[in-house]
């Protein structure tokens, strides 16, 4: 298995004296609060490394959970609200009953939320956060129907997009001038930025260590079925196939209205002529998209009430 890439490799030097000071600030800024993964001594890192071994038990995931209040509480909520359809009466049922698979989805976002919920969000951006959750769902549960998923699927699409969010923090003239030059958006990045949204997210993704494959997935989920040379991140089949599914939901999400950044004219109808789900249909399975998201949405509305309702990620 070829090794991850340092976070920096994935943003190349810059001749262009104001792209290299992006590019400087950029690598500064991701190396003093670019990490999501939580203290290995704290309960959350402990939860952290739990839900990421085949060898944790679910029981062993309950009792570190306990030590974590607001993040018991979260997934206490989340497990009895109306979509998940029970009514537990302590953590430990709601956890045993769920599985490890939503334990790690929780754990998740509660780690990214915290790190990421106080950068700034442009006031037009209300679903930024319910859609991540949305595509993160729909990925994983997508891409378990062609391989199996060990939760990295899920992680790197709640991520995928946060590029927009750095620069809308950190660049907010240059995230102006993308948004109303008048030129289409991948244009204007390359324009008056040194990379374009994904190659943030995923050299943020590769600062956390994701797996080669997620990173790989997250620089391409806008061109999934084309390489670009000169990259240094190899696009394996596997990759590819995760880019697909991230980009086929990205559109989902886009249908559902929640396209916040591009305007999209795609519907449910139209969706299953687009090259990636013609490229996916050589594996032989169909799916009825308009019940996935449906039942995705209904799911990632209730999550996003339980994390963002107060907005406090302690």
């Amino acid at each position: 298995m070829p090794p991850l890439p340092r976070f920096e490799d994935l943003l190349p030097e810059q001749s262009d004296p104001g792209k290299a000071a992006i590019r400087d600030k950029l690598i500064q800024v991701l190396n003093s609060k670019g990490e999501i993964l939580p203290s290995a001594n704290s309960p959350r890192g402990k939860l952290w490394h739990l839900v990421n071994s085949p060898d944790s038990s679910l029981t062993e995931c309950a009792e570190v959970i306990q030590l974590d209040s607001a993040l018991a509480s979260r997934i206490f909520r989340v497990a009895n609200s109306g979509s998940y359809g029970m009514q537990a009466s302590n953590i430990n049922e709601a956890i045993l009953h769920l599985g490890i698979k939503f334990v790690r989805e929780q754990v998740f976002n509660a780690g990214v939320f915290k790190e990421y919920s106080g950068w700034v969000m442009p006031v037009e951006w209300d679903f930024f956060w319910l859609r991540n959750i949305f595509v993160a769902r729909l990925c994983d549960r997508l891409a378990g129907e062609y391989e199996f998923t060990n939760g990295s699927e899920y992680l790197a699409c709640l991520i995928h997009d946060m590029g927009w969010l750095f620069l809308a923090t950190y660049f907010p003239n240059e995230y102006t001038q993308i948004f109303s030059c008048g030129k289409p958006v991948g244009e204007a990045e390359k324009e008056f930025m040194p990379f374009d949204h994904a190659e943030i997210s995923a050299a943020m993704a590769a600062r956390s260590m994701l797996p080669l494959r997620a990173v790989n997935a997250i620089i391409h989920h806008h061109t999934p079925l084309s390489v670009h040379p000169g990259n240094p991140v190899e696009l394996s089949r596997n990759a590819n196939l995760l880019s697909v599914v991230m980009n086929v939901c990205d559109k989902i999400a886009d249908i559902c209205g929640m396209d916040i950044f591009l305007k999209s004219d795609l519907t449910l109808e139209t969706l299953e002529q687009t090259p990636e789900i013609v490229w996916l249909k050589q594996f032989g399975k169909r799916h009825d998209f308009a019940t996935l998201a449906e039942e995705e949405l209904a799911k990632s509305k209730e999550i996003f009430e339980v994390y963002f309702s107060n907005r406090n990620f302690t």
